[in-house]
């Protein structure tokens, strides 16, 4: 087998599938990783709090967070979007 061969292949189906998101489609999957890290700064701030009030703030951000990446996943699916490296 040739493998440079093989490796444009891949290379040019990588570079198609890159293509057919739209700005809309990066933003989504941008947006989804954005919120991935609100939940777990959310998570950080309720490990290292001892404030009752902060405590309740944490759980609230996370739970946001949570019913937001919710919301961008089930988006992220109807237009069947995988993610991007």
């Amino acid at each position: 087998m040739n493998k440079k061969f093989i490796l444009d292949l891949l290379f040019k189906d990588t570079d198609k599938i890159k293509r057919e998101y739209s700005e809309d489609d990066i933003t989504l999957l941008n947006n989804i990783t954005d919120t991935i890290k609100e939940m777990e700064v959310a998570g950080a701030l309720f490990n290292y709090v001892s404030d009752p009030k902060l405590i309740e703030l944490a759980i609230h951000a996370e739970d946001a967070a949570k019913t937001r990446y919710d919301y961008l996943i089930s988006i992220a699916k109807s237009r069947d979007l995988r993610k991007i490296d």
